[in-house]
């Protein structure tokens, strides 16, 4: 498909800076952050770059490794650099805060791996992370997995929720005098979206997650650990 988008108007790269892949990739983050993944395009990203569509070719093969990186630098935004100090529960919030403040930041996020899911070296560094924050609680690496899948649901679905929000706004419009009749609790959601979509409600669905799977999880591993002890 032709792109007939207009060039990026105004911002063009400062006299000076060299084209390079990372340049590239900012400048699509910057275009996807601003009007979504949808809106990024080799001619969109050449224009705010200040530079020929051709030149992109140079550092990068197409727009499809174009995205690749978009995504593989996203999961570079959810690493820590030093794991906090502390129990597996106090790591692994750690890294749930950091990927859902992430995904809140960069909504298109959520689309480009639904689209692309290869994230590219970076996912590999991020799966390490994960393993050594819960390493204490000696899961079977089944356990382990289905553990973190859990909290990443949840990680995942809250910032699908931010993205999406206005969403109990668009139904409290389509009812009726006779649903709010039948289900008043219906007609105070539009009022408690705002407190759904808030740092305090992601934190207080985390710690909900993880005492469940702390009860699932880290209690079964405690009592096989104690068991082998005791045989």
């Amino acid at each position: 498909m032709i792109d007939t988008a207009p060039p990026e108007p105004a911002a063009r790269a400062p006299r000076g800076v060299r084209l390079s892949a990372q340049a590239i990739v900012d400048a699509a983050v910057a275009v996807a952050d601003r009007d979504g993944l949808d809106a990024v395009s080799i001619r969109r990203v050449a224009a705010l770059l200040g530079v020929r569509p051709m030149s992109l070719y140079t550092h990068i093969a197409s727009k499809d490794e174009l995205l690749d990186r978009m995504a593989n630098e996203l999961v570079g935004l959810m690493l820590i650099d030093v794991l906090p100090d502390g129990d597996w529960r106090t790591r692994l919030s750690a890294i749930a805060r950091r990927v859902h403040a992430t995904f809140v930041a960069h909504p298109w996020a959520l689309a480009a791996f639904a689209r692309r899911p290869r994230t590219g070296p970076n996912a590999a560094v991020y799966a390490k992370q994960q393993v050594r924050a819960v390493a204490e609680l000696g899961l079977t690496p089944s356990d382990m997995w289905v553990m973190l899948g859990i909290v990443n649901d949840f990680v995942l679905g809250h910032a699908l929720r931010v993205g999406t929000r206005g969403v109990a706004r668009d139904l409290d419009a389509s009812l009726t005098s006779s649903d709010l009749a039948e289900l008043p609790e219906l007609a105070a959601l539009p009022d408690v979206d705002d407190a759904r979509h808030s740092d305090d409600s992601f934190e207080r669905g985390l710690q909900t997650v993880l005492d469940g799977v702390a009860i699932r999880f880290a209690s079964a591993a405690a009592a096989t650990t104690g068991s082998a002890q005791s045989a």
